[in-house]
């Protein structure tokens, strides 16, 4: 791989000769795969896509494999019993077991998610009670963030297609904000070789000046003693350390120390000496390129998610359009049968679209179906047809579906990958008619309805796979 001269001769000098050769070598090397495992929904009798090489060592769940699988062709990864993740990218749960607050529930932003390895590894470890917004401001990497975040399958999670000026205008406000901010990407110049293509000092330029923005206009919206993640998948100290020292000279934030006693290849400029930021660097760590820091907001300040829950509801927000948000639903009785648990439920309409959301955040989605643009909340249960409602694939995923609602039928792999593929799948005779939740190693992979002769594939068109 030929490599853009001014990005050599600039990361050289920065690198330093020793881990410069580590890097090289490294770009030479095939990338390394891993896999995060889904600890809702993966159980230890399922088998990894491909023979696992060891785990990472700052994340449980996450998994190396010794080689690249036809991942499409798993109907595990459909039903969210794993995620494709980068290493790397996996560390954002050792910073917050490191400075996040797990004792209680925690109300957290992943501000530029898509398509959603950081927000699925974040809800791993939240305390139950969290609530977790993720946001991508491109719509149809948002549409990716959205599958992504329904095939993995928790309900505490609030999608939007939004940006960074449009949280701080809805005045919500969180105890973490991730922001995974758009980078230069030299980082993935092993796996992209478009990246080196559209790699420039001029791009670089660009792209730290755009994250500050993006950062000026999201910091409203962090708690007084809230915790920022500011993370890129680049090398340069312009959009890394630089930006960092920016951060902390602007707002007065605390700098963290994220390296967690482990020895990673670290580097800063003398212009911009950030201690306790991480880089991971191909050839010197199993990973592809990313930098990561931590800051902590001045102040003191309550858990937001604690005190939404304490705080009595005022009598005001019930009228105008939040008063039309809590209008009922026809059948919503029968739809929360769908559920498990679903007395923690609001059963409500967000375009067009049967909802439910829990209780403890009803104000939260409120706010945000008010102010931003909501794609995707709690648990999707359907769709109204007329006197009918076409059960979601969200509700199949969900980990919240009541597996006692509908008939299920289990599938082997031939015939599941026939349905990923939405093509007809025959049911045995006795199945009942209706609709039915279709399942793989006891998974659910979502509907068919099941008219006797024939079944319909209820699975999204713009899901199926195209591999044979």
């Amino acid at each position: 791989m030929t490599l853009p001269e001014e990005f050599s001769s600039y990361t050289r000098r920065l690198f330093g000769e020793g881990l410069w050769q580590k890097f090289e070598q490294g770009m030479g090397e095939e990338p390394p795969v891993s896999v995060r495992l889904n600890p809702f929904k993966y159980a230890a009798t399922m088998p990894l896509p491909a023979e696992a090489d060891g785990e990472v060592e700052w994340c449980p769940e996450g998994r190396y494999l010794k080689t690249r699988p036809q991942f499409t062709l798993d109907p595990l990864l459909h039903a969210g019993a794993y995620y494709v993740q980068e290493a790397a990218s996996m560390y954002v749960t050792e910073v917050l077991r490191r400075h996040a607050d797990l004792s209680g529930p925690l109300r957290v932003l992943d501000l530029c998610a898509a398509p959603g390895g950081k927000t699925t590894a974040v809800r791993s470890m939240l305390p139950e009670g969290s609530l977790l917004m993720t946001n991508e401001p491109m719509r149809p990497r948002a549409n990716i963030l959205m599958e992504n975040v329904q095939k993995f399958g928790t309900p505490d999670v609030i999608v939007t297609n939004s940006y960074a000026i449009d949280y701080q205008r809805s005045g919500l406000q969180f105890d973490v904000i991730i922001a995974d901010v758009p980078c230069s990407g030299e980082g993935m110049f092993r796996k992209d070789e478009g990246a080196v293509a559209e790699w420039s000092v001029a791009n670089v330029k660009k792209c730290a000046q755009l994250q500050r923005e993006i950062i000026a206009d999201i910091m409203p919206c962090l708690r007084p003693g809230g915790l920022l993640v500011y993370s890129t998948c680049t090398f340069n100290a312009h959009e890394d350390e630089e930006n960092v020292k920016w951060i902390i000279d602007s707002y007065d934030m605390q700098p963290l120390d994220i390296t967690g006693g482990k020895t990673f290849p670290q580097t800063s400029t003398p212009q911009a000496d950030i201690p306790g930021t991480v880089h991971f660097i191909p050839g010197a760590t199993r990973t592809e390129g990313l930098f990561m820091a931590a800051l902590r907001n001045p102040g003191e300040g309550c858990n937001l998610m604690a005190a939404t829950a304490a705080r009595k509801k005022d009598k005001k927000q019930k009228k105008g359009k939040s008063a039309k948000l809590q209008q009922p639903v026809t059948g919503a009785g029968q739809m929360a049968e769908w559920l498990a648990d679903n007395e923690r439920y609001d059963i409500t309409m967000l375009g067009g679209r049967v909802v439910a959301v829990k209780k403890a955040w009803r104000s939260v989605y409120d706010t945000a179906v008010e102010k931003l643009r909501v794609m995707h909340a709690g648990v999707e249960i359907g769709e109204p047809k007329g006197k009918d409602i076409i059960p979601s694939e969200s509700l199949a995923l969900s980990t919240d579906l009541n597996r006692q609602a509908f008939p299920e039928a289990e599938l082997n792999l031939e015939t599941a990958l026939s349905y990923l593929r939405r093509e007809p799948v025959q049911l045995p005779d006795a199945m009942p008619r209706g609709y039915v939740v279709v399942s793989y190693m006891r998974l659910p992979l979502g509907f068919l309805k099941n008219l006797g002769n024939r079944t319909n594939n209820l699975f999204p068109q713009e899901w199926r796979i195209r591999k044979q």
